[in-house]
């Protein structure tokens, strides 16, 4: 009888565990999450067929990846920021992304039932929910809920990009999520700003 109040204590232990987590790293995008190497997922053929974006004219520390279209199976396009010199690819922000062409409407939707399962499966987690107008283009808004751990967020947003911007940068209206570790998030800042 005592190894059967065992188990629904363990369980139980289990859940709050995971319902009170306060580590970025316990959630995942395909099964990936910050501190991962990109090669327990994807081989260094792959990895290096990625699209790579650098900052400040290919001099910093970090680059983002982007690609595995064909293997991701909840999102359009998967992206890694790892070390630009990391020959193990260890991730330091993931982020998933989904493209909603004329239907803005439908990424919404899409952003509210992330934003939902997020506070239900993890109830300890409040969002901080506000809109973002680019300041190269006040017509184009992110719509954005922060989820703001002890080492680092979540972030789920969807961006209304400007016909504008859309003919010119080539860009559509796209839903992503996003969990970055907070120096990586620091580094970024001090890029942007």
């Amino acid at each position: 009888m005592k190894k059967f109040l065992i188990y629904p204590i363990l369980i139980l232990l289990n859940f709050s565990i995971s319902v009170y987590a306060d580590d970025v790293r316990d959630f995942e995008i395909e099964g990936m999450t910050i501190g991962d190497s990109l090669l327990d997922h994807f081989s260094e053929n792959e990895i290096k067929n990625f699209t790579i974006t650098t900052y400040q004219n290919n001099t910093d520390e970090y680059i983002m990846l982007t690609g595995a279209e064909d293997k991701s199976q909840e999102y359009d396009s998967l992206s890694f920021h790892v070390k630009k010199n990391d020959n193990q690819y260890i991730v330091h922000s993931i982020s998933g992304s989904l493209y909603y062409e004329k239907n803005f409407n439908k990424c919404l939707n899409k952003k509210k039932k992330i934003v939902e399962s997020l506070k239900f499966n993890f109830g300890n987690l409040k969002s901080d929910e506000y809109d973002y107008k680019y300041d190269w283009d006040l017509k184009s808004i992110a719509y954005i809920s922060d989820f703001d751990f002890k080492n680092g967020a979540v972030r789920v947003y969807c961006i209304n990009w400007s016909e504008v911007t859309e003919k010119k940068r080539n860009f559509t209206d796209n839903l992503s999520v996003t969990i970055q570790i907070n120096y990586f998030t620091e580094w970024l800042n001090n890029r942007i700003n």
